[in-house]
Formats: structure tokens, C-alpha cells, sequence
């Protein structure tokens, strides 16, 4: 082990009994080598595997609605269970380290070589303001580290504010986003291949829309990333 890496042991063992993290799910305090989550309810989460037949579902969503090159989710989403606190953590809590950590481990169910850039899905900019943050930007970020990809954050923006879509019905939550978002630097992603990001995909109705305004550039491939699926 070099100075460095010993140093960072040292410092973070030290920390750790100063401040003990603790599991997000359980409370649990964590060891050096767990992240956030403590083993045990790590094997608790519902990973869906690449290629499963979750996998397969979850590319479905779309189907007959818009051309998606590829849909790729990390957690099989269920009102109530363990992936439903994880993302409360990363939303409201803001552990932003860990929605980038979880974007790493997304992006090793991407499979596709072809994809040029990364686009977080946008907020609108009042309610980035109020919550400080964008959580597709901080899932983004992970995937682009893992990926060696860029990010563009200018070439899609969010042009109304909406309602939360919580208990909408789904063409309620349709006709809540239809055309809220607006293509911006359109060359920036002609004849691009790119890969929209979001926390959660449930119904697809605010990654369609946002999806619909990015295809209108030329020859623009789209696929989505998202940290859970609800199947």
C-alpha cells in the first residue's frame, strides 16, 4: 500500500469512529469496506441483471410510444420497498455521493458502445434553485465517470414548471409533461447517440416528452438510463 492510500485508511478509520457512518437503510454502522449500504440489505436490493427478463420489461415501457434504442435500470422499484428509501435518501436527504456511487454501479449495465453523451433529465430552474440540486445531474455524473463520457446539460431544457405526478393517473401524468421541454443547440447532438438519465422510470411520461424534444434534432439516437424501474 502507498503513503497515500495509507494516509486515506488512516484518516478514514479515524473519521469513522469520530463519526460513524451508518447503513441508510437499516442504521446500521457501516464498516470501511461498505458504501452506505450495509451488506446485508445490498443483497436485499432488488439489482436487476442485464439481460434478465426485468431488463426486457423494463424496454418495454416504450414500446409503440417512441423509438428508445435501449432502456437500462439498476433497481426493480415496488411502493414501499428498500430502492423507495435509497432514492428518498439521495433526493431529500441529499446524499448526492451516493446517487453518483449508484450511478457507477448503473453504468455497468450499459452495454452499448454507440452512446455519445450523457443528458441528465433537466429540472425546471426555479425548483433546481429551491432544492439546491438536480439528482439526474449527480446519477449522470456517476455514469460519465465510469463511462469516460460527457455530459451536456445546455441542449434540452425544462420550459414549465409542474405538478408533482405522485397520484396522478397515467394520461393525467402524459398530459401533465406534453411538451414542457424544449430542444436547445440542436447541433450539439446531430447524428449523436445519447443516453437520458432520470432518478426513477414509472409510467415514462416525463422521459418520453423529454425524449420526443431531443429526437427532433438530426439523426439523434435516444436511450434512457435510470436508477429504478417500476415493473
Amino acid at each position: 500500500m502507498n503513503l497515500r492510500k495509507s494516509v486515506h485508511t488512516i484518516t478514514s478509520s479515524t473519521v469513522g469512529i469520530l463519526y460513524p457512518k451508518q447503513c441508510c437503510l437499516c442504521q446500521k454502522e457501516l464498516s470501511i469496506e461498505e458504501h452506505y449500504v450495509c451488506l446485508p440489505c445490498s443483497y436485499d436490493l432488488p439489482f436487476i441483471e442485464h439481460k434478465s427478463i426485468e431488463a426486457k420489461q423494463a424496454e418495454k415501457i416504450f414500446w409503440g410510444r417512441i423509438p428508445i434504442e435501449g432502456v437500462y435500470s439498476l433497481f426493480n422499484y415496488q411502493k414501499g420497498n428498500q430502492v423507495q428509501q435509497l432514492l428518498h435518501e439521495i433526493k431529500y436527504k441529499r446524499k448526492l455521493k451516493m446517487g453518483q456511487f449508484y450511478g457507477q454501479l448503473l453504468a455497468e449495465q450499459i452495454s452499448d458502445s454507440t452512446i455519445d453523451l450523457i443528458i441528465p433529465l433537466p429540472l425546471h430552474p426555479k425548483k433546481e434553485r429551491k432544492r439546491g440540486f438536480n439528482q439526474s445531474k449527480i446519477i449522470a455524473k456517476g455514469i460519465a465517470d465510469k463511462l469516460n463520457l460527457p455530459i451536456n446539460t445546455k441542449c434540452v431544457k425544462r420550459t414549465a414548471h409542474t405538478l408533482s405526478q405522485t397520484q396522478m393517473t397515467k394520461y393525467d401524468r402524459w398530459d401533465n409533461v406534453r411538451s414542457i421541454f424544449e430542444l436547445n443547440q440542436a447541433t450539439t447532438i446531430s447524428n449523436k447517440h445519447v443516453l437520458l438519465v432520470d432518478d426513477v422510470l414509472t409510467t415514462g411520461a416525463t422521459l418520453e416528452s423529454c425524449a420526443m424534444s431531443l429526437l427532433e434534432g438530426q439523426n439523434v439516437k435516444v436511450s434512457v438510463a435510470t436508477l429504478a424501474v417500476r415493473l
